[in-house]
C-alpha cells in the first residue's frame, strides 16, 4: 500500500487518518446542537433569510441561530448574502462545502426516524418534514 495521499475535491486526504481526530474535527463544525438542522433546512429550501430559517427551526433563540449561523460560515458552510439595505434583509445559502453535508444529513436523518422515538426527537424540536 501506498502512504501517499489520495485527491479528493481538490485537497489532499491523507491515506490513513485516526478516526477520532476526523469526529471531533467534525463535531466543532456541525456538532453544535442546532448546526445540523439548520444545515437540514438550507438543503430542504434555502437560501432563507434569518426571519424564515428561524421560523422553520422551531424552539432556536435569534442569539443561537445568529450565532450558530456565525459559526457555519467561519467554517465555510453557509454565505450570507445582503439582499437589500433598507429594511436591511439578508440571506443565508449554503456553500459548496455546506451543500457537500447533503448525504450526511440525510443519513443522520434516516438514522434518528428508524431509531429515535418521536416523543424524544419532538421534544427535542428535531422532527424534519420528510423525514420519513
Amino acid at each position: 500500500m501506498s502512504s501517499e495521499p489520495q485527491r479528493r475535491a481538490d485537497r489532499e486526504v491523507p491515506l490513513f487518518t485516526d478516526p477520532g481526530d476526523v469526529l471531533l474535527s467534525m463535531q466543532a463544525v456541525v456538532g453544535r446542537k442546532w448546526q445540523p438542522v439548520i444545515v437540514y433546512h438550507l438543503l430542504e429550501a434555502g437560501p432563507l433569510g434569518f426571519s424564515a430559517l428561524k421560523d422553520r427551526t422551531g424552539g432556536i433563540s435569534s442569539k443561537m441561530l445568529s450565532e450558530s449561523l456565525d459559526d457555519l460560515e467561519a467554517a465555510g458552510l453557509v454565505a450570507r448574502e445582503v439582499v437589500s439595505d433598507k429594511p436591511v434583509r439578508v440571506e443565508y445559502t449554503l456553500t459548496e462545502d455546506g451543500e457537500s453535508l447533503e448525504g450526511l444529513v440525510r443519513e443522520m436523518v434516516s438514522w434518528g426516524s428508524r431509531h429515535i422515538d418521536d416523543a424524544a426527537g419532538e421534544e427535542a424540536g428535531l422532527v424534519l418534514e420528510g423525514a420519513r
